[in-house]
């Protein structure tokens, strides 16, 4: 006599559509964005463009002009930072309808610090882009990604990472039921 057994198995995905993938999917859209705020805030913190390198010093007259010939704010002097109103203005934001996050600024007037089209500047025996300001040429400080691509190379580990973790999170999610026939 011979007995043949087969296994069916039964996968549930109630838990692994609608609401809870969405709530999912958010949570690591939602940590990608704050990365990218971070990294975006330690541009200012390090005096340091996203790329890593350091920002292009002003000049001495520029620094005169600006802090009235205060010789402490001079030597103390943190590019971009002086109001803090551009620092505090970044901000991220994520949509669970709609499935995206945002980081960014309301501010326009900084755009273009992120331009590639913009003429070099020679400070300090280095040639730096920049662009015309309102009183001489004003190096580029590249504070924030200038394309989709640009962020996604310099954030791909934690990108891999969140996709893992979303997917563990769905596997984990997803109920099965085994019955013999």
């Amino acid at each position: 006599m011979r007995v043949k057994q087969q296994l069916k198995i039964n996968f549930n995905f109630n838990k692994v559509t609608g609401e809870a993938f969405k709530t999912n999917l958010a949570k690591g859209l939602d940590n990608l964005a704050k990365l990218a705020k971070k990294k975006v805030k330690d541009t200012f913190r390090f005096q340091k463009d996203i790329d890593g390198k350091r920002y292009a010093a002003s000049t001495p007259g520029y620094l005169s002009f600006k802090h009235q010939g205060n010789y402490q704010k001079i030597k103390t002097n943190k590019i971009m930072t002086d109001t803090g109103r551009l620092d505090k203005s970044i901000d991220s934001h994520t949509s669970k309808e709609l499935l995206e996050s945002i980081v960014g600024t309301p501010h326009g007037r900084y755009e273009k610090h992120l331009e590639d089209n913009i003429s070099g500047i020679v400070r300090d025996k280095a040639v730096y882009k920049g662009y015309r300001g309102d009183y001489a040429p004003v190096p580029q400080r590249k504070f924030f990604f200038t394309s989709d691509e640009e962020a996604f190379e310099k954030m791909e580990k934690k990108i891999d990472k969140e996709v893992d973790a979303f997917f563990e999170e769905f596997i984990r999610n997803l109920t099965t039921r085994m019955r013999k026939l």
